[in-house]
């Protein structure tokens, strides 16, 4: 017990072993929802074509950018929280500083040589936890997946199917295909229109207070 202890507190562990402690209180914390994990998350906005895991697909263009956002794009440290990555990532670098330590420096004679290398080692557990980190959250980004709603009035100008006998200024729907099974909309339109059921018909408008579409025919 004493040898850990003394492992725990020694340079460079013990730089390790504060941020530690400062990663469970933070989780603790998170347990009695007095914070939430997403409070430190960026907006990664990259005007590319994402097909896959992000971590890969966009590594080319994270050479282009700077700072944070670009050594965690350049990583595949991204698709879950911030606070997730930071907390695996200090958890890999004591975990690899701490074992070097408890193993090898009793073979080190030289205050001066430890010195020297308790420096090397604290940037080396870094440096191996990183790719570690990046293996570990890659089967947690698919938990991690969030999709916006679909707001109705982005549908304006969208075409869909009527699936009623007609479109009244009282009554219809119609189907839009959203690539999944589909949504069914409730759609209006004058009676003069003459829309039937089958016919292509385009969203020119959302009334909220009814929840429906006011629609015209696709031509």
């Amino acid at each position: 017990m004493e040898l850990f202890l003394s492992n725990l507190t020694s340079f460079p562990v013990v730089v390790y072993t504060f941020l530690m402690a400062i990663i469970i209180c933070y989780w603790l914390l998170a347990l009695l929802g007095a914070v939430d994990i997403e409070m430190f998350d960026m907006d990664i906005d990259l005007d590319v074509e994402v097909d896959g895991d992000i971590g890969t697909d966009i590594d080319s263009n994270a050479t282009g950018l700077k700072g944070v956002t670009g050594f965690m794009l350049k990583w595949g440290l991204t698709g879950v929280p911030v606070t997730v990555v930071v907390s695996i990532l200090i958890a890999f670098s004591w975990l690899i500083c701490y074992s070097v330590v408890s193993i090898f420096y009793v073979l080190i004679p030289l205050n001066l040589l430890k010195t020297v290398i308790s420096v090397v080692l604290f940037l080396l557990s870094f440096a191996f936890a990183i790719p570690l980190t990046s293996w570990t959250i890659k089967p947690l980004k698919k938990i991690f997946i969030t999709h916006d709603a679909v707001k109705k009035s982005s549908l304006i100008g969208s075409e869909c199917v009527v699936k009623t006998g007609k479109v009244t200024k009282t009554f219809g729907q119609a189907t839009f295909d959203d690539g999944g099974a589909g949504m069914i909309f409730d759609v209006r339109a004058e009676e003069s229109e003459g829309i039937k059921k089958n016919d292509l018909v385009i969203l020119v408008e959302y009334n909220d207070d009814e929840g429906s579409y006011l629609v015209k025919k696709s031509h």
